[in-house]
């Protein structure tokens, strides 16, 4: 199934996203369908973006991309946790979001990227597929040597209301590969997630997709970890 999601910005940051996609329950749940255009690696915010605290470079999905116009030049929206990063003083380097991104989508369109560290939150949609986390670690593995950071950070996945156990699972075992690969794992939902594993009131719209309040909430556990270096 495909969906062509485009959202509507108007205002400044304290905008709200636009129509979010609808959790699927069923046989299967598509996660962020539709693609509106990836945002492409090559068009990396300017140097003089660059704040005091340090870069971060970024890869996801629709939790990344969310309502940004242009996510990799640095024109994020409300909705996406890099936003309230950038808010806590780090520069956004470039990167690569699209809705509906499998992580063998995001390792075969990532590039290099400079910066000091690269966040990756990734794996919603192969959750959603069905895609053994087996190929998920293996496509993460390629993404991390493809944009060249050695520094990395891996956030959990926001949960998913229709499924709330096999976001858990696949988070339990994301912490376990980053500490075989020497990455950084931060729960950067948990306070997202309610006791049962699924989204806090008011954290989501869709059972799927974090609010603005839910993408600060991950930005500011983010930015903590990016802090702590």
């Amino acid at each position: 199934m495909t969906t062509d999601v485009r959202h509507p910005r108007a205002g400044g940051r304290a905008r709200r996203a636009g129509a979010a996609l609808a959790v699927a329950a069923g046989a299967s749940l598509i996660a962020g369908c539709a693609p509106t255009g990836a945002s492409d690696m090559t068009d990396a915010p300017e140097a003089s973006a660059v704040a005091a605290l340090g870069t971060f470079a970024a890869v996801g999905d629709s939790i990344t991309d969310a309502d940004s116009r242009d996510f990799a030049a640095g024109d994020l929206g409300a909705a996406s946790w890099a936003t309230y990063v950038v808010d806590d003083g780090f520069a956004l380097a470039g990167g690569w979001a699209q809705w509906g991104a499998t992580t063998e989508r995001m390792a075969e369109s990532v590039a290099p990227v400079e910066a000091d560290v690269l966040v990756l939150l990734a794996g919603t949609n192969d959750v959603a597929f069905g895609v053994p986390f087996d190929e998920s670690a293996a496509n993460l593995a390629r993404i991390v040597d493809a944009v060249g950071i050695t520094d990395v950070v891996v956030a959990s996945i926001p949960p998913m209301d229709a499924f709330p156990e096999r976001a858990e699972d696949y988070n339990a075992r994301l912490d376990d590969l980053s500490g075989d690969r020497g990455w950084r794992f931060v729960d950067a939902s948990a306070d997202l997630r309610t006791a049962d594993g699924r989204f806090e009131y008011g954290m989501s719209s869709d059972g799927l997709h974090p609010t603005a309040e839910g993408a600060r909430v991950l930005g500011a556990a983010i930015a903590a970890a990016l802090r702590e270096g």
